[in-house]
């Protein structure tokens, strides 16, 4: 009996077979390109991670300074977050707000300029599939 492989298939098949190669940086100057920076490194993650880039950013009433950090790595449940649309005074000057950004659609997404939000590329991938879907005449 011959069997139709669906895209489906393929889509779970290469993204859960490879692992993920990401940028690593724990340093002071992970703000810039990782291409650019000596201290970053590619590094390949465990089946099943991600790649995030965490900024983190607060006011330091101690120090009365502006604190800024970038970390980027291979992460577990990765859930993206954006405490700067919400950031009030009180949070800035307490423990400060981040934003993390996770993908898993390639390797090195976790870099300066191509972060691409994994719900972003599941609904992408969905959309295909259900025009394939639907011009199969399966709907």
């Amino acid at each position: 009996m011959l069997r139709v492989i669906s895209f489906v298939e393929i889509y779970f098949v290469i993204g859960c077979c490879c692992a993920l190669k990401c940028w690593h940086c724990i340093s002071d100057n992970c703000d810039i390109d990782p291409d650019d920076n000596e201290r970053a490194e590619q590094r390949t993650c465990k089946r099943g991670q991600y790649c995030q880039k965490v900024y983190f950013e607060m006011h330091s009433t101690f120090e009365n300074k502006q604190l800024y950090s970038t970390v980027r790595g291979c992460a577990w449940d990765c859930s993206p977050k954006n405490d700067f649309r919400n950031c009030s005074r009180d949070l800035y000057s307490s423990r400060g707000c981040i934003e993390k950004m996770c993908c898993n659609d390639n390797d090195l997404c976790n870099g300066s300029n191509n972060i691409h939000v994994t719900g972003i590329s599941k609904i992408f991938g969905m959309l295909i599939f259900t025009t394939i879907i639907s011009n199969m005449g399966f709907t």
